[in-house]
């Protein structure tokens, strides 16, 4: 598996830019993620941003628009109140792919959920490279992102 180690002003970049289209509300949330293309190895990173409809990730290579792709994040017990992290295995499809302008090589991808389920504890001992650490932004007073579309 693939790590990538984001810094904090990185993220913020992502989750503030202008000329959004999302038509719900995401969260500045940072969870430790595995994310693939159907098929593909996985790679670790992080959210860059959260909500109920999708999800923005910062990764070392592209991924093909409305590519199906699949997550699992790692929700803390600090949010969800369960006595250890809660597991999650998203579904979804690529809306968004663009290489980010600091130069650093990185690219945004942002999903679309279409499913989710909760992963048993066999299941989630089957994934590694998940660490359990809370998010930046636990406190339920985290700001939504302004959005307009996806």
């Amino acid at each position: 598996m693939q790590s990538t180690s984001l810094p904090d002003e990185l993220l913020a970049g992502l989750s503030a830019r202008s000329g959004e289209r999302r038509k719900n509300a995401r969260f500045d949330m940072h969870f430790p993620v595995l994310l693939r293309a159907l098929g593909d190895p996985w790679l670790t990173t992080q959210t860059a941003d959260v909500g109920a409809a999708g999800a923005m990730f910062v990764t070392e290579r592209p991924f093909l628009l409305n590519a199906p792709v699949e997550y699992v994040l790692s929700f803390p017990p600090e949010l969800t109140k369960a006595p250890q992290p809660l597991l999650v295995r998203f579904f979804g499809a690529v809306l968004r792919c663009e290489r980010l302008p600091d130069g650093s090589g990185l690219y945004g991808i942002a999903v679309r959920n279409s499913g989710h389920r909760y992963l048993t504890r066999e299941e989630a001992a089957g994934l590694e490279g998940i660490v359990a650490k809370p998010p930046q932004s636990v406190s339920s007073g985290s700001s939504p992102v302004q959005s307009n579309g996806g």
